[in-house]
């Protein structure tokens, strides 16, 4: 009966990183349009030109990551 338990919960946790994972993805299209944002897996992959220098100019971007924890 553990063992179901352990998995359903384990089943439960993946369900919700990805969740987390596409509404990360979401709010970075919302703030970057120009940029392709693609999932995989638990990451979020974004690129396109002038990310980079989009990153240090926009604080939005510079903090992004604060609210992830």
């Amino acid at each position: 009966m553990m063992t179901l338990l352990v998995k359903r919960v384990e089943e439960l946790a993946r369900a919700r990183q990805r969740q987390k994972v596409q509404q990360v993805a979401a709010d970075l299209r919302a703030i970057i349009s120009s940029a392709s944002i693609e999932v995989e897996d638990a990451r979020v992959l974004v690129s396109g030109r002038g990310i980079t220098k989009r990153w240090l100019i926009d604080p939005s971007l510079r903090f992004f990551r604060g609210g992830l924890k």
